[in-house]
């Protein structure tokens, strides 16, 4: 017959000559679903990154938490430990995203301090830092039946735009912005501007020579900070600059 007694490593630890640590498995079964000790943080961003790398290639739903843990080298438990469950750990990867400078809107609202070209360039950086950005929103948010579009709806889009347009709307008032804008219309247009190239980077990349390195992303900020700068700056072109600018041609006697 073939011995079907349990392996030492099911037991627990053996001493030198054999015999079974006394414990041993109790101890173990009290540490079950806690990290050792100094590992925690070492835990967690390996289940952040083997998430990441899964729900990229898979999608959401076709992701187990067995699957993460293994692909982790963790026991799957530690993603109910660390986040609450597969789901939280998704909405941990999804706020991992903002950039730093989104926690100072309200300060922007209250004191009209921020400026839009940098709100610009911060979220065009983390979409250009992090490609699997794009892949996430297109298959879990944006193809019919996305499975986390609720909560990305109530993370970012519900929480952050309301608060972009508040800081518009004081831009405005303080003579910053044109007064003529639609301020729910121009947080739309900047996110477009910075999202739009990475989010489609499949075209993108090959019509427009779109990249992700730093000399691409530099000169395509400064591009399209100018843009923007430009066309909601308070004081418009007048006279000679307006009439340059539309090709206009004064009458002739006024030239004379």
């Amino acid at each position: 017959m073939v011995n079907k007694s349990p392996q030492p490593e099911a037991l627990g630890t053996r001493e030198a000559g054999g015999a079974r640590e006394p414990g041993a498995r109790m101890r173990k079964r009290r540490g079950r679903g806690r990290p050792p000790a100094g590992s925690a943080g070492n835990v967690r961003e390996r289940l952040l990154h083997a998430a990441r790398e899964l729900f990229l290639r898979y999608g959401y739903r076709a992701v187990s938490s067995r699957q993460i843990g293994a692909a982790a080298g963790v026991n799957f438990a530690m993603i109910r430990y660390y986040f609450g469950g597969k789901a939280g750990l998704y909405r941990e990867i999804l706020q991992g995203l903002l950039p730093a400078q989104l926690a100072d809107f309200q300060a922007w609202s209250a004191g009209g301090a921020g400026r839009l070209e940098d709100l610009l360039a911060d979220i065009a950086r983390v979409w250009a830092a992090h490609p699997w950005i794009a892949g996430f929103v297109l298959r879990e948010v944006l193809l019919p039946g996305g499975p986390m579009r609720g909560m990305f709806l109530r993370e970012f889009p519900e929480r952050l735009v309301p608060q972009i347009e508040r800081a518009v709307i004081e831009q405005m008032r303080c003579g910053a912005l044109r007064e003529d804008l639609d301020p729910k219309l121009l947080v739309l247009s900047l996110i477009s501007l910075a999202v739009f190239p990475f989010l489609g980077f499949a075209v993108t990349g090959r019509v427009f020579g779109v990249r992700h390195d730093e000399e691409f992303v530099a000169r395509f900020i400064s591009h399209t900070q100018a843009l923007l700068t430009r066309g909601v700056t308070a004081t418009p072109p007048t006279g000679a600059s307006a009439a340059a600018r539309h090709g206009s041609v004064a009458p002739a006697r006024e030239r004379q």
